[in-house]
């Protein structure tokens, strides 16, 4: 069964919305917005609330991975109310029928979720965590969070994979295979996002990956077959295409070189722990022993092809 269409107070809310949907129906008062420079951080829109499903509630937050994204997370704060928790999966269930998983703690304090109930829907999951003692958010006593999380993938391919897929088919047709240039890992690199294709193992990896690439923005694509055929799984490599763009690629996912491409090299030295090397080329990740001097011949080939230094940081891996 699939839950599309939601009702916080006077917004009326479907998947595919976007946060200029939520603001477009309610006075700019009654709306806050929070939006972030680092790529990491959600946009957010935040309404006033007074009840969701019979419970009384305080505050709903709607969150995009940008203004011009889909919103695909919902929490609302539920209010601690004479000090006591309220039933609140008792009414949960009497809206939205009998949980598909539970779990609870003893451990009564507020840093701890002592109940935790979730409804899984075809397209969505809705969750709600108790907490073991009374939080401050919001300027508001907090005793526990509702939360609507989308799951469906073939709504984000549906909007975001297409630009993503056809950059794929074009890059597969130009790949000029006499300028390949692969570069030995003692690590074996991994194919990103575990956690989504966790989440839909009857999906290929790929689609997956492509979905939420796409959603996020990350400037990522599947690595062309005549690549990967040529690498293994601990070796990248860069190439040039036909008309003479460069691409650096591990087994799986590729990414274009170019001048403004943002990069970084990390060097962890080994203490209590064996040690590590990053170097992340425009959301390519690159993992691997540290210090090697293999590693700094592959930045330094990098560094000729996009025409400047990439930021060197060294420490201790505490």
């Amino acid at each position: 069964m699939r839950k599309e269409h939601f009702q916080f107070g006077d917004v009326n809310f479907k998947w595919g919305d976007k946060v200029s949907d939520i603001k477009a129906q309610l006075p700019e008062k009654d709306t806050v917005t929070h939006s972030y420079e680092e790529n990491y951080m959600p946009e957010t829109v935040t309404i006033k609330l007074s009840e969701m499903w019979s419970l009384k509630v305080a505050y709903c937050h709607f969150s995009a991975a940008d203004d011009d994204r889909l919103i695909d997370s919902i929490w609302i704060s539920i209010p601690a109310q004479l000090f006591n928790r309220q039933p609140v999966i008792k009414k949960l269930i009497a809206y939205l029928g009998s949980e598909s998983n539970y779990s609870s703690d003893s451990h009564y304090c507020s840093g701890n979720v002592v109940e935790h109930c979730e409804w899984i829907f075809d397209n969505c999951v809705i969750g709600v965590s108790m907490y073991g003692g009374v939080r401050e958010e919001d300027d508001e006593r907090i005793i526990g969070c509702l939360s609507i999380s989308l799951s469906d993938v073939e709504l984000l391919d549906s909007l975001y994979s297409k630009p993503i897929r056809d950059v794929e088919y074009k890059m597969a047709d130009e790949v000029d295979i006499s300028t390949i240039q692969s570069f030995q890992t003692q690590q074996a690199q991994s194919m990103r996002r575990s956690r989504e294709r966790e989440e839909f193992p009857n999906h290929p990896a790929a689609f997956v990956i492509r979905a939420f690439d796409g959603l996020h923005k990350d400037i990522l694509f599947q690595t062309p077959l005549l690549v990967s055929s040529i690498i293994t799984e601990s070796e990248v490599c860069t190439w040039q295409s036909m008309t003479g763009d460069y691409y650096l690629s591990n087994y799986w996912q590729t990414v274009k070189l170019e001048n403004d491409i943002s990069s970084k090299w990390t060097n962890l030295l080994p203490t209590k722990s064996f040690g590590v090397c990053y170097a992340s080329i425009g959301g390519l990740l690159i993992i691997d022993e540290d210090s090697r001097s293999e590693t700094k011949v592959f930045v330094e080939h990098i560094e000729k092809i996009i025409k400047s230094k990439i930021t060197y940081h060294e420490t201790y891996d505490c």
